[in-house]
């Protein structure tokens, strides 16, 4: 299967990135942020823990699964790290398992550790079945993944001891999901899995709802679409390199959500109707 995007009304379309969103640039900086990546060892989610140890965090922790995955992706970013001061850790940790992620966040309690910001990242693409003929059980193992994790992850992040603390100082807590063009695109990949539309969908709506309770100089939510990123999840479904026009994954748009950590607007929230200025074309300046 192949696709090619015909959106004419946007005149600059980047699939690489350029300098106006580097990580490394001083006005994106993340210093003095603990941040935790869930599902951080591959893929997207060690993208996004590498941006952020360019952006010069404080301390980057990443979750996976597979252990022997999981250490050489702490060695990847350790050697990224290496001389910038951030400190890198690896916790073995399946967000969706409801145990696991209790463990995780008493883990971190224990070690004093206060995170500052939360991504999102981890799925379950679920079956590339039509839905009446995947099953129950996998289709809900999804909504498990996909919907639970989010609210039981975000959850635990809100109520952290130590949080309130952190905000007296001045740092901002920031909430970040990975959301997907499949909520949108149904006539590509939602046909083609359509338990994983579903299931991204109600968990993107899910952040949408928790924005809307939530107040902004507190808690920034974000929920932001990478792009279309050729994934271990996507090949895993039947995807490979002639099925779209593919996004660079190692930097763009992961790089482009630091700019949104900039931004101090109600993103996810009502009564922001202008469009921030960085995003006009797509910059921070």
């Amino acid at each position: 299967m192949s696709v090619a995007w015909n959106v004419p009304f946007v005149k600059t379309v980047h699939k690489q990135p350029y300098a106006a969103i580097s990580p490394s640039r001083p006005e994106l900086s993340q210093a003095g942020k603990t941040v935790l990546v869930l599902g951080g060892s591959i893929s997207i989610g060690l993208s996004i823990a590498k941006s952020f140890v360019q952006a010069s965090a404080s301390h980057v922790i990443v979750t996976g699964r597979r252990q022997t995955v999981l250490d050489n992706a702490v060695a990847e970013l350790k050697a990224e790290a290496k001389g910038s001061g951030t400190t890198i850790t690896g916790i073995s940790s399946d967000m969706a398992d409801l145990a696991a992620t209790e463990k995780l966040w008493d883990e971190l309690k224990h070690r004093g550790i206060v995170v500052d910001v939360l991504v999102l990242n981890g799925v379950n693409a679920g079956p590339a079945k039509p839905l009446l003929e995947a099953g129950l059980a996998p289709v809900w193992n999804a909504f498990e993944a996909n919907v639970r994790a989010l609210l039981d992850h975000t959850e635990r992040f809100r109520k952290q001891e130590g949080s309130s603390n952190r905000s007296k100082a001045g740092f901002l807590h920031y909430l970040i999901n990975l959301s997907t063009v499949a909520i949108h695109l149904y006539e590509v990949e939602a046909k083609a899995i359509p338990t994983y539309a579903l299931t991204k969908s109600a968990g993107t709506l899910l952040v949408q709802l928790i924005a809307n309770d939530t107040d902004p100089s507190d808690l920034q939510v974000i929920s932001f679409n990478p792009g279309s990123i050729l994934s271990e999840s996507a090949r895993n479904v039947g995807f490979d390199e002639t099925s779209f026009p593919w996004d660079d994954g190692n930097a763009l748009s992961l790089a482009l959500f630091l700019c949104l950590l900039r931004l101090r607007v109600r993103l996810l929230t009502p009564g922001t109707r202008e469009t921030p200025r960085p995003f006009r074309r797509l910059e921070c300046d």
